[in-house]
């Protein structure tokens, strides 16, 4: 090869790599990495779009003691360990929760600001991040304050709509992307209409006579727990913690016997508890599908 053949060489695959440069993401340092803020969300990422988080208090008399289990649930570990882009609606187990209108407190947090070291602008993303956390503080901190007021003593329901609470659930949770979990701080004791507490043997007859009743509620890809089980029998709580285990799994939640307890423990959920019950359609641009075939 003469010469000129080879300098024509070197062009071409000089070429080469510059092409494979600009295609291959870039490596950048991160722009900011305060240990109390969020993390970053690359712009080639799609952003964790969060939880949506249902809260039920049973607000009836039978509660007694078990009502600061609840409290404290809330407070000391639903509250503080809210992440980016959660949802919280907390609302109340009352004698006919058909009748619920309110949440007992509300509050949706920022999402992630997200950074791309090709087109934005490193300061313009920290005000973002500090805007962002603002917002968010102010948000958890206006949460707190209506839950310790509405908690501050226990509720004086007569009765306790439990399957009218799962059927307002399934109703709740619209098809958006955060995943859906309920959360039902209660002594289950179902205590209305046909079904009674004192009277139910908690077996698969009493889960028919339900089914033949309310039917079950649509729960399908929704992460369920159920805290404060419990009855004056050590062998009674296991019934009922067997009986509403295998209602809300024929209802089509996602819930295992570790999320069934005296108290909240296994908290946050995992992130293969509970699905988004829509994902949006979401086109690869040209320059990605190149880069997935290089």
């Amino acid at each position: 090869m003469n010469r000129w053949g080879e300098r024509a060489c070197r062009f071409v695959a000089g070429l080469g790599m510059g092409v494979l440069a600009i295609l291959a993401p870039p490596a950048v340092s991160e722009p900011w990495t305060g240990d109390t803020g969020p993390s970053v969300a690359r712009a080639d990422d799609a952003p964790d779009p969060g939880r949506d988080i249902l809260v039920f208090v049973d607000e009836s008399g039978s509660t007694g003691r078990q009502f600061d289990v609840y409290r404290r649930a809330l407070l000391d570990r639903i509250v503080p360990e809210l992440k980016a882009g959660d949802r919280l609606r907390v609302a109340p187990i009352v004698d006919d929760n058909s009748l619920v209108s309110n949440f007992m407190a509300e509050g949706t947090l920022p999402g992630r600001p997200s950074f791309d070291s090709l087109s934005d602008n490193e300061i313009d993303y920290k005000n973002e991040v500090k805007k962002e956390k603002a917002t968010d503080n102010e948000i958890r901190a206006t949460l707190l304050s209506k839950l310790k007021a509405r908690l501050a003593k226990p509720g004086k329901s007569r009765y306790t709509d439990l399957f009218g609470a799962a059927r307002m659930a399934s109703q709740l949770f619209s098809a958006d992307r955060r995943r859906p979990v309920v959360v039902f701080l209660s002594d289950m004791q179902e205590d209305r209409g046909r079904f009674r507490y004192r009277d139910m043997k908690w077996n698969d007859r009493d889960l028919t006579r339900v089914e033949k009743a309310y039917g079950f509620p649509d729960l399908k890809n929704v992460c369920v727990y159920v805290i404060g089980t419990r009855s004056p029998s050590i062998e009674k709580t296991r019934k009922m913690g067997e009986f509403w285990l295998k209602y809300f799994k024929k209802s089509g939640a996602d819930i295992s016997p570790s999320h069934i307890g005296s108290m909240l423990v296994n908290w946050p959920p995992g992130e293969g508890c509970g699905k988004p019950r829509s994902l949006p359609k979401k086109g690869e641009s040209w320059l990605q599908k190149l880069r997935k075939q290089l």
